[in-house]
This record gives C-alpha cells, sequence and structure tokens, in this order.
C-alpha cells in the first residue's frame, strides 16, 4: 500500500476519474484516452516514489496531467489528422509546462473552445489566425465572398469569447462523462443497430447533453469537452437513424428515453408496492393448479416443484402481463420503422457507481433483484421457447437459440422414438448435457427443462388462464402498465413520442415479473434454485406442431 507523501491508495481512486476525464477531454477518443490516462498515472507513481515533499496534491495532478499530455502531443501529433486545433504554441515550444502554469490554462481552454466551433468557424478561424491566410485567400479557396468570410470570423470570436466565460458547471459532462447501458425493444438493423452506435463513450455523452433541450454542435462540443468535429461526425450519423432530430436554428436533441437514477428509484417504488399486493395470490393461482400441468405429461414434468414453478409463475405473469390491452393497442405502438433497417425503440440508462444506487434507491437490496438480463422469446421451425435471464440464474447470458433449441427437439425427439443414436446425435446430446438441458445417465435421455407438445402448450396455458382469472389478476396487472405510462408521461422530456413512453412503460413495467419473484423467494415461497439449476432455470419449450 502507497504511503509516501501522504499519499495513499484513496487518493488514487480520487484522481483516476480526474485524470481519465481529461484524458478523453483532450482525446477526444476512449482509447487514445486510456493510453494518456496510464502515462499520467505511471508519472503519478514516479513522483511519489520520488519522495519529494508535495504540499497541493490538486495542483501537482493537474500539473502533471498538462505535463504528460504535452510529452503525449508531440509524441503522437504525427499520426493524428484531426488535431490542428490542438497544437497550440505552448505544445510544441518544448517548455515545460510547470513553468508556463498560468499561460497553458488560458491556451488549452482557447483550444477546446477552438475546438467546440462549427466546422465553417472552426475550418476559417484555424487558417486565418493560425495559418496566418489572408480573407481574400480564404474567400477564393472557399468560393465564397470576404465578407462571409468576416462574418463567419466575427461569429466565432463572439462564441469564444461567450465559450471562456462560460460557468464551469455548464460543462459538467467533460469532467464527470457519463455511460449509457443500453439495449432495445423489436428487431435490430442489419449492422446490430442501435448498439453499434454506442460504441464511443463520445456519442453516450452526445445523447446525455442533448437530453433535455436541444442543443447546437457547438454547445454539445462545450458541454462534453470535445472537439466539435467529433461531434459533427457521430451526430451525422445518429441523426439518419432518427436517434437525434434535427429542432431547427441548427439545433438536435435526442429522441429517446434515458432513464437517470431518479427515475429508477421511482420505478422501484411502483414495482414493489404492486408486487407486495399480487406475488401471493399469483403464486397461490398457479401452485394450486401444478398438479393439473403435471398432468398434462410434458418432457421434465417430474422436476420437482420449486423448479417447475420458477418457471411457470414468471411465464404466466409475462404472458398475461403482456396482454392487458387489446391487440388495437400494441398495434398501435409497434416500435417505428427506422432508416438504418431495423425497427425498435431504444432502452437506455445512466450507468452509476454501485454505491450511488445504494445512496439513492430505497430498500436497494430488495428493489436490485427487479432486473433481467433478457427475456428472450425464440423460434426455430415448428419449435418456440421462452428463457428469462433472471437475479436467481445470476444475470449471466445463457446461449440459448433456434441452434440449441433444435437440438432440444432432436433429444425429445429421440426419448419418443427410442431410435438409435446416430454420430451427429451423440454430438448433440452431449452439448445440451454440458449445457444442462437435459441428462444422459446410464443411456437414459431425459429433458430437463419442460417441453410440450403443441396440444399440452394450448392446455397449459387454458390452465394458468384459468388460475388468473380466479383472482382477477388482469385489472391488477393492467394498473401497473398505466401506472408505468403516467409516470414515463411524467419524467421524459415534452418532444418524448407517446411510442417510446408506452414501450418504455411496458419494458419497465415489465419488470413486476421479477419483483413479484422476490417477493415470493424473500417470503419463503420459492426455495433458492441449486446452483445446478441455474443452468436451465425460468426455461420452457414447446411446439407448434
Amino acid at each position: 500500500m502507497l504511503q509516501q507523501n501522504g499519499f495513499d491508495e484513496s487518493m488514487i481512486r480520487r484522481y483516476s476519474k480526474r485524470i481519465f476525464g481529461f484524458a478523453l477531454a483532450k482525446t477526444g477518443h476512449r482509447q487514445n484516452a486510456e493510453d494518456l490516462a496510464q502515462e499520467i498515472a505511471i508519472a503519478l507513481l514516479r513522483s511519489v516514489r520520488s519522495g519529494k515533499r508535495i504540499d497541493n496534491w490538486d495542483s501537482w495532478v493537474y500539473t502533471l496531467c498538462f505535463y504528460t499530455w504535452s510529452n503525449y502531443v508531440n509524441k503522437e501529433k504525427r499520426h493524428w489528422r484531426h488535431a490542428d486545433i490542438d497544437d497550440v504554441p505552448w505544445v510544441a515550444s518544448g517548455e515545460p509546462p510547470q513553468s508556463r502554469i498560468g499561460e497553458e490554462d488560458g491556451l488549452e481552454r482557447l483550444a477546446m473552445e477552438v475546438a467546440c466551433l462549427s466546422k465553417r468557424h472552426r475550418d476559417i478561424a484555424i487558417r486565418y489566425y493560425y495559418d496566418r491566410e489572408s480573407v481574400d485567400r480564404i474567400a477564393a479557396s472557399l468560393a465564397i465572398a470576404p465578407g462571409t468570410v468576416k462574418w463567419h470570423l466575427f461569429e466565432a470570436r463572439k462564441k469564444l469569447r461567450e465559450g471562456l466565460n462560460m460557468n464551469a458547471e455548464a460543462k459538467s459532462l467533460s469532467f464527470k462523462p457519463v455511460r449509457l447501458g443500453v439495449g432495445h425493444n423489436g428487431t435490430p438493423g442489419p449492422n446490430g443497430e442501435p448498439n453499434c452506435y454506442f460504441q464511443s463513450l463520445v456519442v453516450s455523452n452526445i445523447f446525455a447533453a442533448a437530453y433535455d433541450k436541444p442543443l447546437t454542435v457547438e454547445e454539445i462540443a462545450r458541454t462534453i469537452g470535445v472537439g466539435a468535429a467529433y461531434v459533427e461526425d457521430e451526430i451525422d450519423k445518429c441523426e439518419k437513424s432518427d436517434l437525434l432530430r434535427r429542432t431547427g436554428n441548427g439545433k438536435y436533441q435526442t429522441n429517446f428515453i434515458i432513464e437517470t437514477l431518479a427515475d429508477k428509484a421511482e420505478e422501484s417504488a411502483l414495482l414493489r408496492a404492486g408486487a407486495e399486493t399480487i406475488a401471493k395470490p399469483i403464486y397461490d393461482a398457479v401452485s394450486s393448479r401444478l398438479d393439473d400441468i403435471r398432468a398434462l405429461g410434458f418432457r421434465g414434468s417430474d422436476a420437482n416443484d420449486a423448479f417447475l414453478l420458477w418457471a411457470f409463475v414468471p411465464y404466466a405473469v409475462y404472458r398475461h402481463y403482456g396482454s392487458v390491452k387489446d391487440a388495437d393497442y400494441y398495434k398501435r405502438y409497434q416500435p417505428p420503422e427506422r432508416k438504418d433497417g431495423g425497427k425498435y425503440i431504444v432502452a437506455a440508462r445512466i450507468i452509476e457507481e454501485p454505491s450511488e444506487y445504494e445512496r439513492v434507491i430505497p430498500d436497494y437490496d430488495i428493489v436490485r433483484k427487479y432486473v433481467a438480463n433478457g427475456i428472450k422469446s425464440r423460434s426455430s421451425g415448428p419449435y418456440s421457447s421462452l428463457q428469462m435471464e433472471t437475479w436467481w440464474s445470476g444475470l449471466q447470458w445463457r446461449y440459448f437459440d433456434a441452434p440449441q433449441l433444435s437440438e432440444m427437439a432432436r433429444i425429445v425427439e429421440l426419448i419418443e422414438s427410442g431410435e438409435a443414436h446416430g454420430e451427429y446425435d451423440k454430438l448433440l446430446i452431449s452439448r445440451m448435457v454440458e449445457a444442462g438441458y437435459a441428462s444422459n445417465e446410464g443411456g437414459r435421455l431425459k429433458s430437463l427443462v419442460p417441453f410440450f407438445t403443441k396440444e399440452q402448450f394450448r392446455e397449459f396455458n387454458a390452465i394458468v388462464d384459468e388460475a388468473f382469472a380466479a383472482i382477477e389478476a388482469k385489472p391488477v396487472l393492467e394498473n401497473v402498465h398505466d401506472q408505468f405510462v403516467r409516470l414515463w408521461k411524467k419524467l421524459a422530456p415534452a418532444h418524448i413520442a407517446e411510442t417510446e413512453i408506452v414501450n418504455k412503460a411496458m419494458n419497465s413495467g415489465g419488470m413486476i415479473i421479477f419483483a413479484i419473484m422476490e417477493v415470493l423467494e424473500r417470503r419463503g415461497l420459492l426455495p433458492l434454485p441449486a446452483e445446478e439449476e441455474k443452468k436451465r432455470l425460468t426455461t420452457i419449450l414447446w411446439s407448434r406442431k
């Protein structure tokens, strides 16, 4: 543990985020930022180990950041094609930053403000002030009037003054960039849209900056502390996908919902209140019909009661929550067709430090289980499956897609026909045994998950529907949905489309499935699954032929 010069591990944690924020603001690229941040950290470690007395750590770390940045630029700028605006005089001077700390601060701020200008303002300002080109030469090369060049220079100077005088709080995202957790509801685009758009931290922060109100490219750039050239390039892609909308006057606004920590707290409160009311009646309704369901004779029906209820209770809630409105309602709020070829709604949330969730969300130890890593509905030929990645299955992503579904269907076919296993059969059996979905003890092949025939599945659904009708579950679940629609009409910015709001309500309200499971587990009605059972927990398969 470091204990030199008063520097310890807590200070490493304290400064690491600041160092990375500085590096990202300077480079505008995550990989470059990580490289620069690592070099700064190494320089900081060396200075600590030197034994030199340091009275003001904030000032010293600040100085090291700039010194390392200077060296980094001098070393790397030959590889850069976007760095003209950053090659301010102090960088190329070779003079140690410590001796020019006052001047470098101003120059760095000025360079950052130049980087935040729109492309035309930025290009003309650099050519005039940095490259010393005349107004006439710039005008001729751009095929515009000299007066237009002067207007651009005037506007650039005005915006630079405004930027330099802006309150630092307006740039909070440049010091504390956000990370978005992103998924989607619906069909992705051919290149994995929308998830592929969010591979850059810059993109996430563009969306966060322009969420509450429309901003120009320059305003976005200043807010997130990244050169406008990066912002322009990303905005162009995101506007084509309708994830950003142009609002007029050269401004853009995020066109989907971003869930914040405060939003999550309100959602969790609704889910807990609803689950505490309905969990026990739903459990009683399904468990009281378990013998009737078993009597259908589906494959896997000999599993223990708890394992089957871990599958049947969430399936029943999923089935009925997804049909609390009529068919026209769901048709009306289908995800929109996107210009990128997808048909989806973006599901985004700001990722916080774990301690923040505990600080902001009441009873976080309980409500943190109201999550899913996926509710996966799959089909392969005449077969279908539903698998939920829950807290109790470890929130892992179990690969159970069309190929695995086909292999389980073949296993059931082998069980029913009794035919000899070919070489390929032996291979797929070994895969499904290893994955935990089947067993083959003593040569006796067996499905370890519920697998229904078409008729059995129809009767299973009829039993579930009767059980839910008996406790009048539909109006309770419909109320959960309606509460979430009202909540998101309140929380979402005014420009967000109703389709986005209703889909968000469907998705967030659907977490009532897992809130109900949490209540049943906490009250001891559902014992925790065995470690080996987690491989196949909450998985149902059926035939449609």
